[in-house]
């Protein structure tokens, strides 16, 4: 007997999982890195970035890669977990998505101190 709930739960999986790959598609402009865990952008932030930490673009590509100021690599994402693997490093660095639109992403750091780094979509940009 054919059984159309299992199918259904793996396609709705599937189906979120390719939305949030959709949504980080594009070229995000480092702002700013603020203590703890941050849900919501400051609006104030996203006109410029005055930020002591310097200037950034991150960009994900569809195919699953990345590239980050020189450097790039591949990413996944599980259950709102971005894992980012630098083609020239051993171990995948893990941060959670914390939020996500079309204007900003905010990701914060597992490793070390806590932290939430922010970015602002670049328009013109997505890929």
């Amino acid at each position: 007997m054919f059984k159309l709930k299992p199918i259904v739960f793996y396609f709705l999986l599937l189906f979120a999982t390719s939305c949030s790959s959709n949504k980080l598609s594009g070229s995000w402009e480092f702002i700013d890195i603020y203590d703890g865990e941050i849900h919501q952008a400051d609006t104030l932030k996203t006109k410029t970035n005055n930020s002591r930490y310097g200037t950034g673009i991150l960009t994900f590509y569809q195919d699953k890669t990345f590239s980050s100021m020189g450097n790039s690599g591949t990413y996944e994402i599980e259950n709102n977990l971005l894992k980012m693997k630098y083609n020239d490093d051993k171990e995948a660095t893990s941060m959670k998505i914390s939020g996500i639109n079309k204007d900003y992403l905010l990701l914060f750091s597992l490793a070390g101190s806590p932290k939430t780094w922010f970015y602002k979509k670049v328009k013109g940009k997505e890929k």
